[in-house]
């Protein structure tokens, strides 16, 4: 089993993700780009993916139970 990895984030809002995700879609690459353009875009994508995979790790709730 794998051990999750702790993230030390200070808590994200729901709007500053909506935000994120519209000034940043996730579509595929214009052909007229140039590699670096594709490179940089995807970048900022991979930037809103991450936090929101946070945001989701912060209001999601574990219930364990007791051995």
């Amino acid at each position: 089993m794998a051990v999750p990895i702790e993230r030390k984030l200070p808590d994200l809002s729901k709007d500053l993700i909506d935000v994120l995700d519209e000034r940043f879609p996730s579509r595929c690459p214009d052909p007229k780009d140039d590699d670096r353009d594709i490179w940089i875009k995807t970048g900022r994508r991979q930037v809103v993916e991450f936090l929101i995979d946070v945001y989701d790790e912060q209001h999601t709730t574990l219930i364990t139970p007791k051995d």
